[in-house]
């Protein structure tokens, strides 16, 4: 109530309860705003990630070749609560704009895992494996109609999420309407 402490000893007690329930009361007022705050932001996310989720659901529909690659994850290891060990290879589209969490298991513990965040720039050029690292990897489409495997030598650090090293990362076009004609893909012997 904005007193000192001798201001408040000095107060009669049946004041000081008055006082006692006027900031029972300021408190509760609070307390509720900031409850009516943090369900009012919930909504907003929740409704901006209903929206991101018809967007993609859209772009996914709508999507023409070019539009989507598919990413396979192989070999070497990533970071599991801060420790690096081998995963089981992952494969993934990603549609232009799109920024997804891809989960990784940890080889032969299905119950370990960990979340690496990747993206597919809006030009649909680019493709980031663990986002937020300073020493995140980018791939720039240099033949992703063919087919293109990387090979990074060491990702994230302690910085980004991921700390992989010795990894694989295919990336290639999704087969979809719009392919090219000069383009052929032979099957696989």
């Amino acid at each position: 109530m904005g007193m000192t402490k001798e201001q408040w000893e000095a107060l009669p007690s049946e004041q000081k309860a008055q006082y006692q329930a006027k900031q029972y009361e300021i408190d509760a007022e609070r307390q509720r705003q900031a409850s009516a705050e943090r369900a009012r932001q919930e909504q907003l996310a929740a409704e901006a990630a209903a929206q991101e989720q018809r967007r993609l659901t859209a772009a996914y529909c709508e999507a023409r070749y070019g539009d989507v690659i598919t990413v396979t994850i192989q070999d070497g290891m990533v970071a599991f609560h801060g420790k690096r060990f081998p995963y089981e290879p992952v494969s993934f589209d990603l549609v232009r704009g799109e920024t997804k969490l891809v989960e990784f298991t940890r080889q032969g513990q299905s119950y370990t895992t960990t979340l690496i965040e990747v993206q597919l720039s809006d030009d649909g050029t680019s493709f980031y494996f663990d986002v937020s690292a300073r020493r995140r990897f980018v791939a720039v489409n240099d033949g992703w109609e063919r087919g293109i495997e990387y090979h990074p030598s060491e990702i994230g650090g302690h910085d980004g999420h991921s700390e992989a090293i010795g990894i694989r990362i295919g990336i290639r076009f999704r087969v979809l309407p719009g392919i090219p004609r000069r383009l052929t893909f032979l099957p696989v012997r």
